[in-house]
């Protein structure tokens, strides 16, 4: 596990785009997923030439982009009202991430169930044409592990059956939502593209899982890190904090904890 290389969310310095990017730098982190949705990055708001400059930029600073960001919000492909826009959007996305080089765009679905569910369906229909849009563009649309269990999802993924079409491991999206975040990486062993790594507290009866500073929670790094290992997966772990109150400080501590977590 020595060899798994850290990274992080550059949203989660809650700053602009390019200054949580010098942040990143300054952490001494090199792979970062940025956010692609954004008023300062985003298909709508980089021409070729910004986009030629934010990867100089990026490059400059001596990190990597490994993912960009491409979570729509709201009910995402649940929603009939504006389904084709969001499958739009994604596809351009899809196609600025072949532009800087980018191997792997995140994102949510939407909530599935098992069982015949039409919101489920109108999901699989989109996610299908998305998938015919990153075969062509050569990019992997990885679909966050949120909203759904690890079985339906991969039974999703099968159905689709394109290898641009993979997984972005959130282990404490799991944890939160009631499942086993280390179990859960079996079903998907051979789908996951990029792993986030994040802490959180499981929920009990009406209380909900809520993420927590790294060491304070559930997740069994140790335990989780060597799954995703045996299943073959030597990408980066991407540090996600949404609720940080002191982000820079947490965010460097969580660096700290995963490394001294990979030197066992």
């Amino acid at each position: 596990m020595s060899l798994i290389s850290i990274g992080v969310e550059v949203d989660g310095f809650r700053r602009p785009a390019r200054d949580g990017l010098r942040q990143a730098a300054e952490l001494g982190f090199r792979p970062v997923e940025l956010s692609a949705t954004g008023r300062e990055v985003s298909p709508e708001a980089l021409s070729d030439s910004g986009r030629r400059h934010l990867k100089r930029y990026v490059e400059g600073l001596g990190l990597s982009l490994a993912a960009l960001g491409g979570d729509l919000g709201g009910r995402r492909f649940a929603d009939s009202a504006n389904l084709d826009e969001r499958i739009d959007r994604t596809r351009k996305i899809l196609e600025m991430a072949a532009e800087l080089r980018v191997p792997v765009v995140t994102g949510r679905i939407g909530a599935m169930r098992s069982g015949d569910d039409p919101r489920t369906e109108m999901i699989i229909a989109a996610l299908d044409q998305i998938a015919d849009h990153a075969d062509k563009t050569g990019v992997i649309y990885a679909v966050e592990t949120t909203e759904t269990t690890p079985d339906l999802l991969n039974a999703v993924l099968k159905r689709n059956a394109c290898p641009y079409v993979r997984v972005a491991y959130d282990p404490a999206a799991l944890l939160m939502e009631g499942d086993d975040p280390v179990a859960g990486v079996q079903p998907l062993a051979d789908q996951v593209a990029i792993s986030f790594a994040r802490d959180a507290l499981q929920g009990s009866g009406d209380r909900p899982g809520r993420e927590t500073p790294f060491g304070t929670g559930h997740i069994d790094f140790a335990e989780y890190l060597a799954a995703l290992e045996e299943a073959g997966y030597h990408g980066p772990q991407i540090i996600r904090r949404t609720n940080a109150e002191n982000p820079i400080e947490e965010i460097a501590a969580a660096k700290k904890y995963l490394e001294d977590v990979l030197r066992g």
